[in-house]
């Protein structure tokens, strides 16, 4: 499993799959990645496993259970549709219609697949859910570190180039006077969620890795700006 040191950085981190799959098993991941088919690049199998790999981490750190964090994370986004503008209700209830019969046919204990669904119900961003468990708590820090950091900046531009948005304002690229709206503008997205996942960390660990993500964000708009602004 991955070690974290002091400063949040992370050593050696194993391959995104088998970190899981020494936890979890090479079957159930297979079927897990079934749930994921048609999902956008940007919430696919990869991501789930990436935000498994980090919550599995900070679990370590933090002291959470790891099978449940680990679960939560690998089924936080199954089976919940191609990604849009605002996620649905329908789509967080299919998740959790999900995930409670298939750990138990794998033959879970109900006190693991109810930590699993209440870190999946209350995962998400736009619901503004403050966990009440450490292990949705983990789930959370380690979904929304995948958001930031050099991942986070591929992944907005692959949702916005998906959706059809453009880049940015050109009035207003940095949203200096005006209301960012990332629904209009992709690059508006920095500006209206991911520069504010940093400060809503819950763990230390979580904090510690934010830290240093937040740090690629802000100098990638700064290295942007000057290559807008100045066009050499």
């Amino acid at each position: 499993m991955a070690k974290l040191d002091p400063e949040g950085r992370a050593g050696d981190l194993p391959a995104d799959r088998s970190a899981c799959e020494d936890l979890i098993g090479a079957e159930l991941i297979e079927e897990i990645g079934a749930l994921y088919e048609g999902k956008d690049p940007a919430h696919d199998l990869t991501h789930a496993l990436r935000v498994c790999r980090t919550a599995m981490a900070i679990a370590e750190a933090e002291g959470a259970d790891p099978t449940i964090v680990a679960l939560a994370a690998l089924l936080h986004d199954a089976a919940s549709g191609p990604k849009n503008r605002d996620r649905s209700e329908e789509a967080d209830e299919r998740v959790l219609e999900t995930v409670e019969p298939l750990l138990k046919r794998w033959g879970y204990p109900d006190v693991v697949i109810e930590g699993v669904l209440r870190a999946v119900e209350v995962h998400s961003y736009s619901k503004g859910i403050d966990p009440a468990t450490l292990e949705a708590r983990v789930l959370q820090d380690a979904d929304r570190l995948d958001a930031i950091g050099a991942i986070g900046i591929a992944r907005v531009f692959m949702t916005g180039g998906a959706l059809g948005r453009p880049l940015y304002n050109p009035d207003d690229p940095f949203c200096r006077g005006r209301e960012a709206d990332d629904g209009e503008w992709n690059l508006d997205h920095f500006f209206s969620k991911l520069l504010k996942l940093e400060e809503g960390m819950h763990t230390p660990t979580g904090k510690r890795l934010a830290t240093r993500r937040g740090e690629v964000l802000r100098r990638y708009l700064t290295d942007l700006e000057e290559e807008i602004s100045k066009g050499i």
